[in-house]
């Protein structure tokens, strides 16, 4: 049997189809800013012994950032966030350390000693899934 013509395309497309459905699904963890205004955002992880801490991002309304390329190790992800004003946009209640510019700091203890501030993260529970998603909403909503 020979393909030719329409049959011949529609056989390559449902192959292409077919191998892209094979591919391995992307497994990230995601901020998206659904505020109004254009959020900074610092992430926490377990990291072993300890926590590991790593900022800046930046996301504008209606987008969102990947801080975290590949799938969550941990059921447990810490994130801190303000707004431009500098005002917190998540409650949180996890003391870690951030730096002003970008940063990636080892250790959520002696901030200050280490020229750095301690703030509080919000403990985000991913419930063990390799790929999450968190919205950030204006306050109130």
């Amino acid at each position: 049997m020979s393909l030719t013509g329409p049959c011949l395309r529609r056989a390559v497309l449902t192959l292409a189809v077919g191998a892209a459905s094979l591919a391995p699904a992307s497994a990230d963890l995601r901020v998206c800013n659904k505020t109004k205004a254009l959020i900074n955002f610092a992430v926490g992880v377990n990291a072993g012994a300890d926590f590991s801490t790593e900022g800046w991002w930046s996301v504008t309304p209606g987008s969102c950032a990947t801080p975290i390329k590949g799938p969550l190790t941990g059921r447990f992800v810490y994130l801190y966030a303000t707004d431009i004003d500098a005002a917190d946009v998540l409650k949180g209640g996890v003391s870690m350390c951030v730096d002003r510019s970008k940063f990636k700091v080892f250790g959520i203890s002696d901030c200050w000693r280490r020229g750095l501030q301690a703030v509080n993260f919000a403990e985000i529970d991913t419930l063990g899934s390799p790929d999450w998603t968190t919205f950030l909403t204006d306050v109130g909503k």
